[in-house]
C-alpha cells in the first residue's frame, strides 16, 4: 500500500511531530532539580537587618578572612582580632548549585590562625563559605566566594 502525500498528510505528520517534541520537552523539564537557596524566606527576612549588622562588624576586622588553596587542602586564614578571644562559630560551605555537596564545619584555627579542610570533601565548582560567629558576645558573620578546580 502506498500512502499519498499530500496537504492532509503532511499537516497530520506536522502535527505528531510537534507533540512528540512537546512532550519531550515537558519530560525534561520535570528532570530538572530545583533546589531551594533557603526553604523558608520570611523568617529570613525578618532577620535582614541583623544579618546587616553581623557583616558590618566584621568588615570593621582588621583584615578580612582569605580562602586559599594548596595540593591537598583549602585553607582557611582569619584575622589576628580572633587571637585569644572567646570565640564560637561555624562555617557553611555552600554549594549554589547542588544542596547534597554543602557542608558545615566548626570554626578552629591554630596558633597560625589557619584552618585546614582536605579537598576530598569538595566537587569542582562554585562554593560560598558562609562564616557565622560570636565573639565577646557580638555575632559577625562573613561570606567568601571560590572555585574548587581539583
Amino acid at each position: 500500500m502506498k500512502i499519498k502525500f499530500d496537504w492532509g498528510t503532511g499537516i497530520v505528520i506536522f502535527i505528531a511531530i510537534f507533540l512528540l517534541a512537546n512532550a519531550v520537552v515537558i519530560y525534561l523539564s520535570f528532570q530538572q532539580k530545583n533546589d531551594l537557596v533557603v526553604k523558608e524566606y520570611y523568617p529570613q527576612g525578618l532577620e535582614y537587618q541583623r544579618q546587616i549588622d553581623r557583616f558590618a562588624r566584621a568588615n570593621a576586622l582588621s583584615s578580612p578572612i582569605m580562602i586559599s588553596t594548596n595540593a591537598e587542602s583549602l585553607v582557611v586564614k582569619y584575622p589576628s582580632d580572633f587571637k585569644s578571644k572567646d570565640l564560637h562559630g561555624e562555617v557553611v560551605f555552600f554549594r549554589p548549585s547542588d544542596e547534597n555537596a554543602d557542608f558545615t564545619e566548626n570554626i578552629r584555627f591554630d596558633t597560625t590562625m589557619m584552618q585546614y579542610f582536605l579537598l576530598n570533601k569538595f566537587i569542582n565548582g562554585k562554593y560560598v563559605a558562609k562564616f557565622f560567629w560570636t565573639m565577646d558576645g557580638k555575632e559577625y558573620a562573613h561570606e567568601s566566594t571560590f572555585r574548587i578546580n581539583k
